[in-house]
């Protein structure tokens, strides 16, 4: 059985203009959020036009001439601009009739492009039950036939599998917020024996160890460590016609000062010829579904 996708139904206004003014193709990313359950849809962003492009307000007429460069570079700056739990998961294509035979080799080829751009700037582990198929959305601008298909991008010979995609109204107006300050103390040596500092390595090399200690943390939140559980669970629930609004959460992130007697440690002596040292505060904010969160998921 295949993924659904629940998908705000102002989107589905967004991608029908979309067909009516360009032709003969148009490519985007879709913006939501995963889970083990279902996944969700909130925003649809088309591909911004190349200069040249603006004039004519028209794309190439072929579908080998899509530039992956472009569309990757467009994911990689939308997904820098999304709040937590937000991620760009998966890709559409608008096209004429006559280039539908071949729109579906090109969203595949754009999904595991974008998805091996954005595992490039990523410092968290993924999380081993983390869902890895990417939406594959493709829309003929005659008939306005949807066709959704998913593809897992862990798996590079992945073949397309059907998913369903369903319009929902006010899709996210009830998720939950989570709100969380993270103070901030990182220091990073930068190594001798590196050529010219190789200033961007080892900054990514630091932001790793930092990255690590936070995975490390035992989180709060509104005050509790909780296991495994649901994350509203003891919560009463609203009834009668109260508006949906988003719930906020307090979360604390406690970071571990020694790892204790069961640990070794062993100190490394390294030849430095400078440091770079990050200190503040993090204002954090995710969103996640109100389907029966899971604590794991919030974290």
């Amino acid at each position: 059985m295949g993924r659904t996708y629940f998908v705000e139904e102002a989107i589905g206004q967004y991608l029908s203009d979309l067909s009516t003014k360009l032709k003969p193709y148009v490519t985007g990313l879709l913006i939501g959020q995963c889970s083990l359950q279902r996944d969700y849809v909130i925003r649809a962003v088309r591909t911004p036009p190349k200069e040249e492009q603006k004039e004519d307000n028209i794309s190439p007429s072929k579908l080998a001439s899509i530039d992956e460069e472009w569309i990757t570079t467009h994911a990689s700056q939308v997904a820098q601009m999304l709040p937590g739990g937000l991620l760009v998961l998966g890709v559409f294509i608008i096209a004429t009739p006559e280039l539908s035979k071949d729109s579906q080799n090109a969203l595949r080829k754009l999904i595991f492009s974008v998805e091996k751009s954005l595992t490039k700037r990523r410092l968290w582990k993924p999380a081993e039950e983390e869902v890895s198929d990417r939406a594959a959305l493709q829309i003929c601008s005659a008939t306005k036939k949807v066709v959704c298909r998913t593809y897992d991008v862990q798996d590079p010979k992945s073949s397309a599998k059907p998913a369903d995609w369903k319009y929902q109204s006010a899709l996210s107006a009830s998720w939950l917020a989570l709100d969380c300050t993270v103070n901030v103390n990182i220091h990073i040596p930068l190594l001798a024996t590196s050529p010219n500092h190789d200033l961007e390595k080892n900054t990514k090399n630091g932001l790793n160890r930092w990255s690590k200690q936070i995975e490390d943390s035992v989180f709060v939140i509104n005050g509790q460590v909780k296991d495994d559980t649901e994350l509203l669970e003891g919560q009463k629930k609203l009834r009668g016609n109260t508006q949906p609004s988003t719930q906020f959460s307090d979360v604390k992130v406690l970071t571990q000062l020694s790892q204790g007697s069961s640990h070794r440690s062993t100190a490394t002596v390294q030849v430095c010829s400078a440091s770079i040292n990050l200190k503040g505060a993090v204002k954090c904010r995710a969103y996640i579904h109100n389907n029966k969160p899971k604590v794991k998921e919030a974290i």
